[in-house]
């Protein structure tokens, strides 16, 4: 092929406001599968996410759960609960004993909200990220059965 011939080849052009639609089109649908990805992704612990927010009206609750991917193999499947605090909230290096109690109050949370039995291991972090300071945490990552032993004695 010559010049004249590529030259000769009828280009096809659009105008601005088909590509401007189209543009518009391609981010609605993106929108949705964003929408769509999230909602599937956290409906299943919505329920007990609302009942953190609702119990604990100065923090933002975030749960998740499944299993982490790892190249060696399984590993057990997770529930995780954090809990970040506004910085004149609940204070997680203040005392162990508090920790403890929001912990509970956690795991009763989720054992009336959400269904425990396929999960191994219940991890709960507490986390307030006061600003210029260093971020005071606090995490107790145990197996399900022990949070009920832990939980159990505390209570009677």
């Amino acid at each position: 092929m010559n010049i004249d011939e590529v030259a000769a080849i009828p280009v096809r052009r659009r105008s601005g406001r088909w590509t401007v639609a189209g543009m518009f089109l391609f981010g609605l649908m993106v929108l949705a599968a964003l929408w769509i990805y999230w909602d599937r992704y956290t409906r299943p612990f919505r329920p007990l996410q609302q009942a953190i927010a609702a119990e604990y009206s100065l923090a933002r609750p975030y749960v998740l759960g499944g299993r982490e991917k790892t190249p060696a193999g399984q590993s057990p499947m997770k529930l995780r609960i954090v809990l970040q605090f506004s910085e004149n909230g609940f204070d997680p290096a203040a005392s162990e004993a508090a920790n403890l109690e929001a912990a509970e109050k956690l795991f009763r949370l989720a054992q009336q909200h959400q269904d425990l039995t396929p999960y191994e291991t219940l991890e709960i972090h507490l986390v307030q990220q006061p600003p210029e300071q260093p971020v005071r945490h606090w995490s107790k990552n145990l197996p399900v059965h022990e949070w009920e032993q832990l939980i159990a004695p505390a209570s009677k």
